[in-house]
């Protein structure tokens, strides 16, 4: 539930009051996202009264009536007369009227403000700082709207730059939900407590709650305990694991696996920041990663399982599961990054070109010259199973997944120590060696 500082900083961010009258509504709800997200232009003088970045109440009047909360996500001119506002997280509140919320507002030094907004008809119109604070929490009192008010809240508190392992981990969620066709802008899976399945991985051992989950276009499946959720649209399936400071990662090495279930390819991505090194010129700095002790461990976790087992069917331009994205720090989070294939990496390492000074090792961003994927040209090779392993070591990644996320570190390390084949975990057996099959 959000608590009390959380709602004072969406107050402080601006409250406006959007009236719709119910057959408009009625055609904005038939749109591709259902109401949920959507736009809507006004006159210049108008618009303004919107903030970007804050909360607007909806207030559904005529055929159809309702009452609803939502985002401002941004107010654009877009032409000589007009500006485009961008309204998102639309959601459903009790009560169902405005009329029945401004009659829970008692305070007499809020009446005044409640009887001007009563009779205001403009379609948008910003509300006082006070009485905006009261709206929300008399909307926060109700636990019906909890959901409603978490996802907007939620969006107050996306990283906004690549500082830390959470916004990396926000980057990972959204980079998997575009490579199975989800658009950028409604990319967030919000969970109980948290906002995204990498979020929540800055914790050892994250719960994901069952309760409200929402991706434009899928259908929520099921989810469990180990920081998998699986979506459906059509005859194609999306897994999403997030591997951060879980036994995953202990063993592949890596931040996220996803699972493109139709193409039968999983693509593990490791993460890693980019910190900038100033050269002679100042006004153009190096950017490079470290090519340090866990660096060396996590590659040589992946090296045990980079194989490919198939007779060539089906058909990849590379059947690596392993890629390495790569951020510049403090780089706006919605920078593409750059990717490289652990075979690349491999190559780069054996030929030598990646030695740093004092004997070490590093990757300079200057030095790959371009030779590298950008995100959009990664997503449509894993979109398209271009790309990720195929046949028999998809099957045996996805058992070894399997054994991991049930029997935790237990299994992992008897999986790392196959000279123990009958190990066992929390009624898991792992009778196989990963290095006989592989």
């Amino acid at each position: 539930m959000a608590s009390q500082d959380q709602l004072n900083a969406l107050a402080r961010r601006g409250v406006t009051l959007l009236r719709v009258q119910g057959e408009r509504w009625r055609l904005i709800r038939e749109t591709r996202l259902a109401g949920t997200r959507f736009s809507l232009t006004f006159p210049h003088d108008v618009a303004k009264e919107a903030r970007s970045k804050s909360f607007v109440l909806i207030a559904v009047s005529g055929e159809e009536t309702g009452l609803h909360v939502g985002f401002v996500t941004s107010v654009q001119a877009t032409a000589t007369f007009d500006s485009r506002v961008v309204f998102d997280e639309c959601r459903a509140i009790q009560p169902s009227s405005i009329s029945e919320l401004l009659a829970s507002i008692k305070e007499p030094e809020l009446q005044n403000g409640v009887r001007n907004l009563i009779r205001s008809d403009t379609p948008l119109r910003a509300i006082s700082s006070k009485l905006g604070a009261r709206i929300i929490r008399g909307v926060a009192d109700i636990s019906a709207n909890r959901n409603a008010l978490d996802r907007i809240i939620a969006r107050l508190d996306q990283p906004r730059r690549f500082n830390n392992a959470r916004a990396l981990q926000q980057d990972a969620l959204n980079l998997a939900l575009r490579a199975f066709g989800i658009n950028e802008g409604a990319s967030e899976v919000f969970l109980d407590g948290d906002t995204a399945l990498g979020r929540v991985r800055l914790q050892e051992d994250a719960v994901i709650a069952h309760d409200a989950r929402w991706l434009p276009g899928w259908r929520f499946d099921q989810s469990d305990l180990t920081g998998r959720a699986i979506f459906l649209k059509d005859d194609a399936a999306l897994e999403v694991f997030t591997a951060n400071k879980l036994p995953l990662e202990e063993l592949f090495g890596v931040d996220l696996i996803y699972l493109n279930v139709k193409r039968g390819s999983l693509v593990l991505v490791q993460y890693k920041m980019m910190n900038t090194q100033r050269r002679a010129a100042p006004e153009t700095p190096e950017w490079l990663v470290a090519i340090n002790q866990q660096f060396m461990d996590e590659l040589n976790r992946m090296e045990r399982f980079d194989r490919d087992l198939s007779d060539g069917r089906p058909y990849r331009l590379n059947s690596g599961p392993f890629f390495f994205k790569l951020v510049k720090r403090d780089a706006v989070a919605n920078s593409a990054g750059i990717l490289l294939s652990k075979g690349h990496l491999d190559q780069l390492l054996a030929d030598g070109q990646l030695k740093g000074p004092r004997g070490g090792l590093r990757i300079s961003f200057q030095a790959l010259d371009g030779h590298y994927l950008q995100g959009e040209a990664f997503v449509e090779l894993v979109r398209s199973g271009y790309i990720g392993s195929r046949g028999a070591i998809t099957a045996h990644l996805q058992a070894l997944i399997e054994a991991a996320l049930v029997g935790g570190r237990a299994v992992v390390a008897a999986i790392e120590t196959p000279q123990e084949p009958s190990s066992t975990a929390e009624g898991v057996t792992t009778d196989y060696d990963p290095t006989e099959f592989l």
